[in-house]
């Protein structure tokens, strides 16, 4: 019923009341669960996180169950309590702990400056401390209906378990001398089951019965080198000290994963398979080709490729331009006549107009000119003998 006006202030709100544990306060300890049929007050049921990150913080002596698959869970400054996270996809931090009890199915578990907490772990990766003292560490011990299709949400293959894997950045001797693990039965607690009696979908995986991705393949620390497929399929895998498998560096991944029981390997890998007969071998991958790498071709020298002769152009060099022109013979073009035009300079429209003669007989006068001088000599001559009559 709570009202909010700002969108941010809603989503803060929700996701504290939704995705976390904070502040929690019980009266004392509580006591190892075992099976219950009523879970306690603070507990997110299948199908209500989806998903998303969980938060837990400043908690004590409290009982808290996370039973819905997750993204990353951050565990801060709780203690003296028990705490059942059922399958992060991611990692699960716990920091500042004392004196608690995790039941804990993850990706990768790593702790800080935590102090006697005790750990039933499913964990796809090696798990990781730091700064951390008296840790115990042994396989998951939950269960639930549904969880197995809780972990399958998150990613977890149940039969790839490295709980036994621990790695402490604080020991580079590897003494273990801030953890270990409790590899007998009579150590653990019953299998806690919160919301009523059911199986546990994670078997109980051995110590070294998984090969360790930090040390497989180098042959030492407990690695495992990988077998003939001949001496897998007769039986005849050799063990060597410490009861670890040594096998040939001729067996496929697939054939290895068989044969130490990594399910998850042997899951991942079954994909590449081909069967035929019953033999097993591994698929060739086929890379496409690329341009990227090595390339021996790349230094040798370029074949020289005769090119077309192209057309000559001006432009560019022309090493003829600067050589002395050939001698040539001049063309003479024959001059064409002008046609005459009365328009223009007329050099006889200057001269003197030539001498007028008149017959007395009839008053008439003759000019030898032309053009416009004979017409005014006429004219003029005409006047003398009309003057004269």
């Amino acid at each position: 019923g709570k009202v909010f006006s700002d969108r941010q202030q809603w989503r803060l709100y929700e996701f504290e009341l939704s995705y976390t544990f904070k502040n929690i306060v019980g009266p004392s300890p509580p006591a190892a669960q075992g099976t219950t049929a009523v879970p306690p007050t603070h507990t997110k049921l299948p199908n209500t996180i989806d998903g998303q990150p969980f938060d837990i913080a400043d908690c004590t002596n409290a009982t808290l169950l996370v039973l819905d698959n997750t993204d990353q869970v951050q565990v801060d400054n709780v203690k003296s309590s028990r705490i059942f996270i059922a399958g992060s996809s991611e990692s699960v931090f716990v920091r500042d702990c004392v004196d608690c009890t995790f039941v804990v199915a993850c990706k990768q578990l790593r702790t800080r400056d935590c102090r006697n907490c005790t750990f039933y772990l499913y964990s796809k990766t090696e798990p990781i401390i730091e700064t951390s003292s008296g840790m115990a560490f042994g396989p998951f011990n939950g269960a639930f209906k549904g969880h197995k299709e809780v972990m399958g949400r998150a990613g977890l293959i149940p039969e790839h378990n490295l709980w036994f894997g621990v790695f402490d950045f604080n020991d580079e001797a590897k003494t273990g001398v801030n953890w270990r693990l409790m590899e007998d039965e009579k150590e653990w607690e019953p299998c806690w089951c919160p919301l009523g009696e059911f199986e546990n979908c994670c078997p109980n995986v051995k110590k070294g019965s998984i090969a360790l991705p930090s040390q497989s393949g180098d042959g030492m620390g407990g690695g495992v080198t990988l077998p003939k497929a001949s001496d897998i399929s007769g039986g005849a895998v050799g063990v060597g000290s410490g009861g670890m498998m040594s096998f040939s560096f001729d067996t496929s991944l697939h054939d290895a994963a068989l044969a130490t029981g990594d399910q998850f390997v042997a899951q991942e890998t079954a994909a590449g398979i081909k069967k035929d007969g019953g033999s097993v071998g591994e698929k060739p991958i086929q890379k496409k080709k690329s341009g990227v790498g090595w390339n021996p071709g790349a230094f040798a020298e370029p074949a020289v490729e005769e090119k077309p002769k192209q057309k000559k152009s001006g432009v560019g060099w022309n090493a003829n331009a600067f050589a002395e022109p050939a001698a040539t013979t001049p063309v003479v073009q024959e001059e064409k006549p002008k046609k005459k035009s009365g328009v223009g300079w007329n050099p006889a429209a200057f001269a003197e107009p030539a001498a007028v003669q008149v017959d007395a007989s009839n008053g008439v006068g003759t000019a030898s000119g032309t053009g416009t001088s004979s017409a005014t000599a006429t004219a003029t001559a005409t006047a003398t003998a009309t003057a004269t009559a």
